[in-house]
């Protein structure tokens, strides 16, 4: 936390005087301080902010005609059904001034140390575990299917192997299996796969995640929300894990110990998931917008080759750096 918000989001002070009256009046009282949380990837407002009456809230605001509006929305909607077991409360929302704005329940802590032996990795793994049993069947009725998220993912595979070299190191070993990769990155098998009946996070990472005085972590931001099966968190959790510092085969026993679908997970569907993510964040690294978000579709690459050389049995890549 700090006083000054991250060179890609606004602050307070940036807000229209319409929104931020907006808000005191929806709150009861003068706003007293705020903090903004480092790292995120969109443009909007985050903040945690205390007013003059005692209270405190976490902001979290866009404008309504920017781009990214749309997650700010859907998490308006999955924020009314989130039991508060594994997610903030959303107290309430409005659209005033050309902006969004929602307003969470602030809870103390932070991301959780997801790195070998670190306390945060029990509990980070709990709430893996407990999405899965509160949030099947799903909650919210209008989600969309995984499908569409699903389809984005897988394919890319096929655009690394003509869209030439990058760093020798992790696509020497991509070339090596570019004809298996390609074969297991198929989008109707992985539709297939990930069907199912329980709202998923699909963007769980420790940042994504605050570990409360209690102990216990929730899960936050909520944007990417589908209806799909019940590992496919767990199986979007993994990497984070390898990237925090865990081997893939720790880091599979780990979630088999606390979350019962991933014990249940088809073995060839979590594979094609491995593969499918992996070549995301592969093309993405190489083809989107640098900066932080690019430098972590890297790492995260790189942990997602781990994965798929574990699971397949493959000769491990050589990593870069992390």
């Amino acid at each position: 936390m700090g006083r000054t918000p991250p060179a890609n989001r606004p602050g307070w002070g940036d807000l229209p005087q319409a929104v931020t009256a907006a808000v005191e009046v929806r709150v009861g009282a003068p706003l007293a301080s705020v903090d903004y949380p480092s790292g995120g990837f969109t443009p909007g407002l985050a903040a945690r902010a205390a007013f003059a009456d005692g209270s405190r809230v976490f902001l979290k605001g866009i404008p309504t005609g920017d781009g990214t509006a749309g997650m700010y929305r859907a998490e308006a909607a999955v924020g009314a059904v989130l039991p508060e077991s594994v997610a903030p409360a959303l107290l309430w929302s409005v659209k005033t001034g050309g902006w969004l704005m929602l307003s969470f329940e602030d809870l103390s802590g932070g991301a959780p140390d997801l790195s070998p032996g670190a306390a945060g990795v029990g509990p980070a793994l709990d709430v893996v575990g407990e999405l899965e049993r509160t949030l099947t069947p799903c909650p919210l009725p209008d989600a969309k299917p995984f499908e569409e998220l699903a389809r984005e993912l897988a394919g890319n595979w096929t655009r690394l192997q003509g869209s030439g070299p990058a760093d020798a190191g992790s696509d020497a070993w991509a070339t090596a299996y570019a004809r298996d990769l390609v074969g297991l990155d198929d989008p109707a098998a992985l539709v297939e796969a990930t069907a199912g009946g329980t709202l998923l996070h699909c963007d769980l990472r420790a940042d994504n995640m605050l570990l409360n005085a209690d102990g216990r972590v929730k899960a936050i931001d909520w944007a990417w929300t589908a209806r799909g099966a019940a590992w496919v968190d767990a199986a979007f959790f993994l990497p984070q894990l390898v990237l925090a510092g865990h081997t893939a085969a720790v880091a599979e026993r780990l979630l088999a110990e606390r979350v019962p679908a991933w014990r249940a997970a088809p073995e060839a569907g979590v594979l094609g998931f491995a593969v499918a993510l992996t070549g995301y964040w592969s093309w993405h690294a190489r083809t989107g917008p640098g900066g932080a978000l690019g430098a972590y579709r890297g790492r995260a690459a790189e942990a997602g080759r781990e994965w798929i050389a574990h699971r397949a049995g493959w000769k491990a890549p050589i990593p870069a750096s992390r």
